[in-house]
């Protein structure tokens, strides 16, 4: 009996004990030879993981067991996978993903764990145009190479929205050796170009965009409106293959929306413990997604995150209304506040429409501060504390290497601790006896602690249960 490849990640999942992030594939769910590539085993050399319950597999090894070329800068922190004209760059840590030249979004990033770069197979296997199929009852993922030409149209999305009056078409090709007519005129098996029309007759080859590499097709100066777009592999005689491989889709185009910030500025120092902002739009019409759930073009919310993952639209605050947003109990610091615009299905607008903002807050000072001071201390302490007693002393602990570097750590009572995630993965601060928790730590990102009270903190990392330390308070 077979199922689709999410039902297996979701099997392997041991109860929550993996939260977010990394976990090594367990040999008794995914053993090396429980992967095949076209009804063979696929050997790996490193060990298969499971992120976000998805199966990821070294970048190196799979490349090499299809054939493709992969290339890992390490100071750029990208992984670039090429098989013949298609060219597939991941950005360590970004759920954003460049395919012939066009942005396409996945489930869960390509990582570098213990300096192995690793990519999501099912995403790059379905984008090289494989089959990918789970057999429960073995427990085999199978995955089968294209065997006859084939097409994936990688950008604009189908019935998507594109707010901009540019429009770059993206084709990944298969089975199907991309050459220049102009230098290969004679008709060959297995080998010509792609025909791309935008919105003319795709009968007439003479009208047709003639996409001979990897990059994708541009057009300028699009209108407004639905589009429709056909594509079609063809022989370097310009005449279609047979069978024939053809795809035809509609897609929106819409004026491109502007977002503007007000009440915080980069780099201001607000004092207090609210931050209050505004947003003023241009080409786009806030709608309350609740009653409004239809995507559509111009039409959308905005999300803000303050200090949270901006990755993640459950976090964020949901913005329908021209109405200010204000973030109370906002702690002394530095902080990040994101803003973007997205459609009724949360899912943010393309191009990105978005803003950054670095900010630091202070307390109050005098009769506020004080009177601020005296109040009774949350029950739990809130996101970026372990408790409210001004620091003393401040100490740093680095997150690297999947450990907490120094493992263990003596502070005076009062003291700060900054936890700065060096890994390329996400991590997290967590109190073992649960008085608090940093939520998802990204890469380069830090979480600050305040211990007032003496005693043993016992930590460790939500994702990677095996990362422990110890935060000893005198």
């Amino acid at each position: 009996m077979k199922k689709s490849v999410a039902a297996l990640f979701a099997s392997v999942l041991l109860s929550g004990a993996m939260g977010i992030g990394w976990v090594f594939a367990a040999p008794s769910s995914l053993s090396q030879s429980n992967v095949t590539l076209d009804g063979k085993p696929l050997h790996l050399e490193g060990r298969q993981l499971v992120s976000n319950n998805h199966l990821m597999l070294p970048a190196n090894d799979f490349a090499r067991a299809i054939g493709a070329a992969m290339v890992y800068d390490q100071a750029a922190g990208t992984v670039t996978v090429q098989k013949e004209a298609n060219t597939y760059r991941f950005t360590l840590g970004s759920m954003n993903v460049t395919i012939n030249g066009s942005s396409a979004s996945m489930d869960t990033p390509a990582s570098l764990v213990q300096n192995v770069p690793y990519v999501p197979i099912r995403f790059l296997a379905e984008n090289l145009g494989m089959s990918v199929d789970y057999d429960k009852a073995a427990n085999v993922i199978s995955l089968q190479s294209a065997k006859a030409p084939s097409l994936r149209i990688v950008s604009p999305a189908s019935g998507g929205i594109l707010y901009a009056d540019q429009v770059k078409v993206s084709v990944a090709a298969f089975q199907h050796h991309l050459a220049d007519f102009r230098e290969h005129a004679e008709a060959k098996a297995g080998e010509g170009h792609i025909h791309v029309w935008l919105d003319t007759d795709p009968a007439d080859p003479k009208l047709a965009y003639k996409m001979i590499n990897g990059e994708p097709a541009v057009f300028d100066k699009v209108p407004p409106g639905i589009h429709t777009l056909t594509v079609q592999l063809v022989g370097n005689d310009h005449k279609p293959i047979a069978p024939a491989v053809k795809q035809a889709m509609t897609f929106t185009t819409a004026a491109t929306p502007t977002v503007a910030v007000n009440g915080v500025e980069e780099g201001a120092v607000l004092t207090g413990d609210k931050v209050t902002v505004s947003t003023a739009l241009t080409n786009f019409k806030l709608a309350d997604f609740r009653t409004h759930s239809e995507v559509a073009p111009g039409e959308g919310h905005v999300h803000l995150w303050l200090d949270t993952d901006a990755s993640n639209p459950k976090l964020a605050y949901k913005q329908v209304t021209a109405s200010p947003v204000t973030f109370e109990n906002v702690k002394p610091g530095n902080h990040t506040l994101t803003v973007q615009l997205v459609g009724a299905d949360h899912k943010p607008i393309l191009p990105v429409v978005k803003k950054v903002i670095h900010f630091q807050t202070t307390a109050k000072s005098g009769h506020e501060a004080a009177s601020h001071s005296a109040a009774p201390a949350p029950a739990t302490p809130a996101r970026g504390t372990a408790a409210t007693t001004p620091a003393t002393k401040s100490y740093t602990v680095d997150i690297q290497s999947f450990s907490f570097k120094p493992g263990s750590l003596t502070i005076e009572a009062g003291s700060t601790v900054t936890f700065k995630n060096l890994d390329d993965v996400v991590h997290t601060v967590t109190a073992k006896n649960g008085i608090f928790d940093s939520g998802p730590i990204n890469k380069g990102a830090a979480y600050t602690a305040t211990f007032s009270k003496p005693g043993v903190y016992a930590i460790y990392c939500k994702p990677h249960t095996f990362m422990t330390g110890t935060i000893t308070v005198k």
